[in-house]
């Protein structure tokens, strides 16, 4: 009877803890700003081209038909050499790719070597969640910080812990959560992060919590980097 009793205590114990889930830990400090470091090509994977985009292209040893920055029309198209406007708009980067490389092929150059990234995403958005007035899913438009995302959910709630805002983002190698603390950006101490599309702040520990067990139940073997709260 008494191993029974031990068995359904630890049994009830095991579950709460699963209910719970761990404490969102997250990179803090410079580390956090590290974390986050953007860099001119953001993450744009599986994301179909819209006018407005900023564009690099690069095709391999034909400098007249390389850009260094070029956008992508209100049409959704692009000028390129000898294929006249190129439809981006509803393609991903490497299908824009494909197109211009099969355009140029055989007829202008041999065997076209093709690179394309998107340096601005026009109609990438960021989610915002949490103690803030208005949480959603917010259009980013050019550089945006994180002061500027949460102007867009209306600001944090009166009640809401200005030192546990923490920035989520995915990236091909894991997960990563940074913790931030609002005020000091304010006040001029910390700078303010830039964000990249697909991104998710989250303000509140509690919120941030359930986020953090959202992303080992949907990617269980992707690292969260972490330091101690």
């Amino acid at each position: 009877m008494k191993l029974h009793v031990f068995a359904t205590t630890m049994l009830s114990l095991l579950l709460l803890a699963c209910a719970q889930g761990p404490r969102p830990q997250a990179q803090a400090g410079p580390d956090a700003y590290a974390a986050l470091q953007t860099t001119s090509i953001i993450n744009t994977d599986g994301y179909q081209l819209s006018p407005g985009d900023e564009l690099s292209i690069n095709v391999y040893y034909e400098p007249e038909m390389s850009f260094e920055r070029i956008v992508v029309d209100s049409g959704g198209k692009i000028p390129f050499p000898y294929l006249g406007y190129v439809t981006a708009e509803g393609k991903t980067a490497e299908g824009l790719a494909d197109t211009i490389r099969t355009g140029l092929s055989g007829r202008y150059v041999v065997n076209p070597q093709v690179a394309i990234s998107v340096l601005q995403a026009a109609s990438q958005k960021l989610v915002v969640e949490g103690e803030v007035q208005k949480p959603g899913s917010f259009p980013l438009k050019g550089r945006s910080t994180l002061l500027e995302a949460l102007a867009l959910a209306g600001g944090p709630q009166r009640t809401a812990r200005l030192n546990e805002v923490i920035v989520f983002r995915h990236r091909p190698d894991g997960n990563y959560a940074a913790r931030f603390d609002v005020a000091r950006i304010r006040a001029g101490v910390d700078p303010d992060p830039v964000l990249e599309g697909g991104d998710t702040v989250v303000v509140g520990i509690n919120q941030a919590s359930r986020l953090y067990r959202d992303f080992l139940q949907v990617a269980p073997l992707l690292t969260l980097v972490f330091l101690r709260l």
